[in-house]
């Protein structure tokens, strides 16, 4: 595999937190039954009666630096989910640090605002990461109509992971 390759992002708004689980669940099944080279990276995110997006379900079941690309985006476009990714595992404040610093640098600005914009305006929201051996899959697999695609060029996941790890790894041993 090469050190860079495209990444996805597709974010899908839905109408409720069962539709978006539907979905992650669909995914679920595709990537139990592909070969992927990276596991299935999503989450589920709903706005609650306040207004506030919140992490409802996530498939990646790293910790620390490896907690999954598509909990970094969801950092990116809402900043207290990330506050509760790190403050929720040990360096995962770096861990996430890391990632949305990476997506920052990789993805325009513009269509991280977009993306945000969309899944604000629903109720709920799925965030996939996913690389080019799937995407056609992934992308038929979403049921949601309005969902948008953002291809990250040249990330290197393996360079987040071990930027990640380099940085929690020096929280955790300072404690």
């Amino acid at each position: 595999m090469p050190d860079s390759e495209a990444l996805f992002v597709l974010a899908a708004p839905y109408e409720n937190v069962a539709a978006a689980i539907a979905d992650l669940d669909a995914l679920e099944d595709l990537y139990a039954q592909s070969r992927a080279s990276r596991p299935l990276d999503a989450v589920v995110v709903e706005r609650d009666m306040y207004g506030q997006v919140l992490l409802v379900e996530q498939t990646h079941p790293g910790k620390g630096p490896q907690i999954g690309l598509a909990i970094g985006v969801a950092s990116t476009l809402f900043p207290p989910i990330g506050v509760g990714a790190a403050l929720t595992v040990p360096g995962g404040g770096a861990a996430v640090g890391a990632i949305v610093g990476h997506l920052h640098a990789d993805i325009p600005r513009e269509e991280l605002d977009q993306l945000a914009e969309m899944l604000e305006a629903a109720e709920a929201g799925l965030i996939v990461v996913y690389d080019e051996p799937v995407a056609e899959s992934v992308e038929t697999t979403v049921s949601s109509d309005s969902h948008t695609i953002i291809r990250a060029s040249d990330v290197d996941p393996y360079q987040l992971v071990r930027d990640a790890g380099s940085l929690a790894d020096s929280v955790i041993s300072k404690k």
